[in-house]
């Protein structure tokens, strides 16, 4: 028989009236260093109990076992739990706490929590809590209002206040990357919108001839950002912006004193996004791409009259034109791609160094370093964009996969019935995939561990065991660091913040439960129905929120995912 003494009171709280009635659990806010359970000894404690058979202690996050092992400490100053497990012929204590204050292991925030105080005790004040953070060499980016708010809504409300951001470091600005300003009129927008949904692929421009000498585009030098400062005081240094490197060749003639980027010989210009000039010559098919034509190779700009049938390729050097449809086909532009009829089938894949245009895609995919427009709709499709994919005008997506470098627009998102989509924005496909194996890495580690737990238990020591342990607290780092958001290194979780707060996903209808979003490196998938309104990134919680168009009698409504 053991005897255990706990050093922490806990009561039942509620708060509210009626429907809004809210029951929970309070736990004393216990300084660092103090005593939260102890086997026996002499000092005094609030309760205790008696446990038959051994007793093991368990120390959770930021609690600690004292040095005789008979006792568990707290680390930090914060609200301890206690769980108690059978364990063979006694049981295992697990003593957790929550932080008062928690310091983001980044470095670029500290949340506190905040919960009512028992009877008999007080809420910490400002200065308790700034001498807090003074103590953890907490020195800038503090947010006086905030703690003052967080401790004036829990007096008001007497509901515990979670993970409100008290301080917040400033996030360096990145350089921008050098870029070409285009001085000649090529269409940026995809095509101009109709009334019944359907783009009129004229607008484009996308054969634009040009003359010997012709002005293209001129060169804008890239900046130098301003770094940022962490939540200790120092200095983060930004990205620099990168350089352009125009590749004259036979094409263009690019002077490197004036910025300017001529045209070698008259011919087709092709723009692609805002880093290269091409010209080239223009190669036209008039009807199909079948076994008459054969696959078509070409280093000028290619327009094709009617559809690239299954099984064949276009490879264009500039911008590529199919006034029918790409049938479970391949095609490849080194420029823009605009396709009027559509993409079909599941072998169908249009890749390009910049822009894709098309009505409908079913089935196929697109990956374009460029943006994607779609007019109507997509169905179980697969679309890669490092920029926008815009679906234009009232358009349908069904269970497709939407992966944007930099926002999305669309319409409706699935039915009842239909499979769930997923919606990426601020997100590099190609990381996406690597961090998809950092999970599988991560679940195969945990299962490894959990096996090895079923099959001997807790309580034997084991180098084998603690190789497992180590490998997969490996994995967990690796996949927690991982970046997949654009402009910053796959390892600078921090940097890719601002830009991926910046991007957006807009419904202008509705999207349905079930689907994924996901905005940089926060993921959610949504348990009901959203319609009309915005999905954005919270710079202070790192949590998704949706903005709803429709304003509510006290504003905007906002809605945690």
């Amino acid at each position: 028989m053991a005897k255990v003494k706990i050093f922490f009171l806990t009561e039942m709280m509620s708060c509210g009236e009626a429907e809004d009635l809210q029951t929970f659990t309070v736990n004393q806010l216990m300084p660092a260093g103090s005593m939260l359970v102890a086997l026996e000894g002499e000092e005094k404690a609030v309760q205790a109990f008696d446990v038959k058979g051994t007793v093991d202690l368990v120390p959770g996050k930021f609690v600690e076992l004292s040095s005789g092992k008979r006792s568990l400490l707290a680390t930090e100053p914060g609200y301890p739990s206690l769980s108690r497990k059978r364990f063979g012929s006694g049981e295992k204590l697990f003593v957790d706490l929550e932080p008062l204050v928690l310091i983001g292991e980044d470095g670029w925030t500290v949340k506190m929590t905040l919960y009512p105080p028992l009877d008999g005790t007080m809420l910490p004040d400002i200065g308790e809590i700034l001498a807090l953070l003074a103590k953890k060499d907490v020195r800038w980016g503090v947010r006086e209002k905030n703690i003052a708010a967080c401790i004036a809504a829990v007096k008001s409300s007497g509901r515990p206040q979670k993970n409100q951001v008290i301080a917040r470091g400033r996030l360096p600005v990145n350089g921008e990357n050098a870029r070409l300003r285009v001085d000649i009129v090529t269409g940026e927008q995809a095509g101009k919108e109709l009334g019944d949904g359907r783009i009129d692929f004229h607008e484009r421009r996308l054969f634009v001839g040009v003359d010997k000498g012709q002005l293209l585009a001129t060169k804008v030098s890239a900046t130098a950002g301003i770094p940022g400062v962490n939540i200790y005081g120092q200095e983060i240094p930004q990205i620099m912006g990168r350089d352009l490197t125009i590749k004259t060749g036979e094409d263009i003639l690019f002077d490197t004193g004036t910025g300017e980027v001529r045209a070698a010989f008259a011919g087709v210009l092709s723009v692609v996004s805002d880093s290269c000039v091409r010209i080239t010559d223009k190669h036209v098919i008039s009807g199909d791409i079948d076994f008459h034509t054969g696959n078509i190779d070409s280093r000028a700009a290619v327009e094709i009259g009617g559809s690239v049938n299954p099984g064949f390729t276009v490879i264009g050097g500039g911008d590529v034109l199919i006034g029918g449809s790409v049938e479970s086909a391949h095609v490849v532009s080194h420029g823009n791609v605009v396709i009027q009829g559509g993409i079909t089938g599941k072998e169908a894949l249009v890749e390009a160094d910049g822009d894709v245009e098309v009505p409908v895609i079913g089935n196929g995919r697109i990956s374009c370093q460029g943006g994607v427009t779609i007019a109507r709709e997509a169905y179980y499709a697969e679309i890669k964009s490092l920029h926008d994919i815009t679906f234009a005008g009232p358009t349908k997506v069904v269970g497709s996969t939407l992966f944007a470098g930099g926002s999305i627009t669309v319409t409706d998102v699935d039915t009842e019935t239909s499979p769930n989509s997923m919606l990426a924005v601020a997100t590099v496909p190609e990381r996406y995939s690597r961090y998809q194996k950092l999970l599988k890495d991560v679940m195969v580690a945990q299962t490894a561990v959990d096996n090895w737990l079923r099959r001997f238990g807790a309580t034997i020591d084991s180098d084998n065991f603690d190789e497992l342990q180590e490998e997969l607290d490996e994995a967990k780092k690796s996949l927690n660091t991982y970046n997949l958001v654009p402009g910053a290194g796959e390892r600078d979780k921090a940097g890719g913040v601002r830009y991926a707060c910046r991007q957006k996903i807009t419904v202008g209808g509705a999207i349905q439960a079930g689907a994924v979003i996901r905005i940089g490196n926060t993921e959610a998938t949504l348990q009901k129905l959203y319609k009309e309104g915005v999905f954005a990134l919270n710079s202070d919680t790192g949590q998704i929120e949706f903005h709803a168009k429709k304003r509510g009698p006290l504003g905007e409504i906002i809605e945690v995912i």
